[in-house]
C-alpha cells in the first residue's frame, strides 16, 4: 500500500463511539457538560428572546397558540367522585369556574417562558383565587446554602430531602409599571404551583419550549423580510444603454453630465444607432429557489417545537390526507403526554387537593377525616380532538366497544365530553321524543 493510500485509510478509519471522539470533525461543536447550570444560565435570556419572538414574528406567536390550544383547548372537565351527585356537580362547576379563565395563560407562559407559576390566595372576601406568577418574579438571583441540606437555587428552597419547601417571590414583577422593588418574600411550596418540563433530573427552573430554534425563528425572519424587499425591488425595471460614440443613441431625456436618464414608455419603439444597445437588469432572479429553501428552515423550525410543518405554518398545499393523519397522531401523542404530566400532574391535582383543604378550612365542607377522601377523589377530562375522518372514526370506535376493546366511557373521555352528562342529555331527548 503507497503512503497516499495509508494515509487514506487513516483518515477515513473510525473506531469505538465516534460522538466521544475527537478530531477535526468537532471543532467548534458546542457541548453540555453542565446541563443544570447551562439551564439556568439561559433560561433568562432566552425567555426574553421567546418573548420577543412571540409578539414580533408570525411563527413566534403561531407556536405558542398552537401548544396552548393542545394543552387546554376548549378546557378541562372535573368530575368529582364524591359518592352524592348534587355535591359533585357543585365541586366540579366551582373548580371549573376557578380555573378556567386561567388555563391559558398559564400554557402560553409554560411554552414561552418554559415555566409557569401560580399562587393560591385567599382574598379579604374569604374566596379562594389562582393568581398566575411572571417566572421573573420567582427571584432567580436568590442562591444560597442554608445548611443541613437546605438550598436556595434561583429563587427555590429546599429541604435536605430534596423537596421543595418554599417559593421567594419579589413583591411586583420586575419592569411593572409603579412596582415597588424590596426583598423577595418566602411563600411556603403549598401555596404556588409550578408548572415545568424537566430536561434533565435536578432541574430547578424550566427553559423556553423555543430555546431549539430562536435562532432560527430570527433569521427565518430576517430571510423573509430581505425577500421581500428583493420583490420591491424587482418590480423596478433598470435598462442600461450602451452608446459607444456618445450621442445618447437618439434617445431624449434629463443629461446628468455624460449620463442621460431615459423614461420608458408603453408601445414606444426605437432604431438604435450602429454599436448601441439595451440591457436589464433582473434582480430577481434565484427568488423561488429561495422559497424552496424557507419552506425547508420552516420544516426544522417546526421540529424543533414539536410540532407538524402543516400546524405552524398552515401550508396545506404539499399535504395528503394520510400524510397529514399520521403527522397529527404524532403530535396528539406528544400532547397528551404533556397534558397528563405537566397540566393535570402539576396544576390541577395539586391545586384540587390544596383547593378542597382551603375549603375545609373555611367551613364550607363540612366532613370527618375519613369523609374527606371521598372529596379529594377527583378524575378530569382532557378536551378532546376533533375528527380528521368522522365517519371511519365513528365506525371504528362503536367495533371496539362491540368488540369489548374500549369501554364507553373512555370513547366519550377521548371526545372531551363527560359519560354522565352525555347520558343526561340522551334521556332527556328520549324523553322529548316519547313525549
Amino acid at each position: 500500500m503507497s503512503l497516499f493510500s495509508r494515509s487514506l485509510a487513516k483518515v477515513f478509519r473510525r473506531s469505538g463511539i465516534e460522538a466521544g471522539g475527537g478530531g477535526r470533525r468537532w471543532e467548534g461543536a458546542s457541548v453540555l457538560t453542565s446541563p443544570l447550570q447551562s439551564t439556568l444560565a439561559a433560561r433568562g435570556p432566552a425567555q426574553a428572546r421567546a418573548a420577543a419572538q412571540s409578539v414580533n414574528t408570525p411563527y413566534g406567536s403561531r407556536c405558542i397558540e398552537v401548544w396552548t390550544s393542545a394543552l387546554v383547548g376548549k378546557g378541562w372537565q372535573v368530575r368529582a367522585r364524591h359518592p352524592n351527585a348534587a355535591t359533585a356537580r357543585d365541586l366540579n362547576e366551582a373548580f371549573e369556574a376557578l380555573t378556567a379563565p386561567q388555563l391559558p395563560v398559564l400554557a402560553r407562559a409554560l411554552v414561552r417562558d418554559g415555566e409557569a407559576f401560580a399562587r393560591i390566595q385567599i382574598t379579604a372576601q374569604g374566596d379562594i383565587r389562582v393568581k398566575p406568577i411572571p417566572a421573573e418574579q420567582i427571584d432567580p438571583t436568590i442562591n444560597r446554602d442554608l445548611g443541613n441540606g437546605g438550598r436556595i437555587v434561583a429563587g427555590i428552597e429546599f429541604d435536605a430531602d430534596d423537596e421543595i419547601t418554599a417559593y421567594h417571590i419579589l413583591p411586583e414583577a420586575p419592569g411593572t409599571p409603579f412596582a415597588v422593588y424590596g426583598t423577595a418574600v418566602r411563600v411556603p411550596a403549598r401555596e404556588v404551583l409550578h408548572v415545568f418540563d424537566k430536561l434533565f433530573p435536578g432541574q430547578v427552573r424550566g427553559l423556553s419550549w423555543l430555546a431549539p430554534v430562536l435562532a432560527k425563528l430570527r433569521d427565518r425572519d430576517d430571510a423573509s423580510d430581505a425577500l421581500l424587499m428583493l420583490l420591491k425591488v424587482s418590480s423596478l425595471m433598470t435598462g442600461f444603454v450602451r452608446d459607444p460614440d456618445g450621442s445618447f443613441a437618439g434617445f431624449e431625456g434629463q443629461a446628468d453630465g455624460s449620463a442621460l436618464n431615459v423614461a420608458l414608455e408603453p408601445g414606444a419603439m426605437r432604431i438604435l444607432p450602429q454599436g448601441a444597445d439595451v440591457t436589464f437588469s433582473t434582480p430577481g432572479q434565484g427568488l423561488a429557489q429561495a422559497v424552496d429553501f424557507l419552506r425547508a428552515q420552516d420544516r426544522e423550525i417546526a421540529a424543533g417545537l414539536g410540532l407538524t410543518f402543516e400546524a405552524l405554518t398552515g401550508d396545506l398545499t404539499q399535504t395528503n390526507y394520510s400524510s397529514a393523519r399520521v403527522g397529527l397522531l404524532e403530535f396528539r401523542r406528544r400532547a397528551e403526554m404533556l397534558q397528563r404530566s405537566l397540566i393535570e400532574g402539576q396544576f390541577l391535582r395539586p391545586l384540587w387537593r390544596r383547593w378542597i383543604e382551603l375549603r375545609f378550612l373555611n367551613g364550607e365542607i363540612t366532613a370527618t377525616p375519613s369523609e374527606m377522601n371521598d372529596y379529594f377523589a377527583v378524575r378530569f377530562v382532557p378536551p378532546g380532538w376533533q375528527w380528521v375522518d368522522p365517519k371511519n372514526e365513528v365506525e371504528a370506535d362503536a367495533r371496539a366497544i362491540e368488540a369489548g376493546l374500549k369501554s364507553r366511557e373512555e370513547v366519550v373521555a377521548g371526545r372531551g365530553r363527560d359519560i354522565d352528562d352525555l347520558n343526561e342529555e340522551l334521556a332527556r331527548d328520549q324523553k322529548e321524543g316519547n313525549a
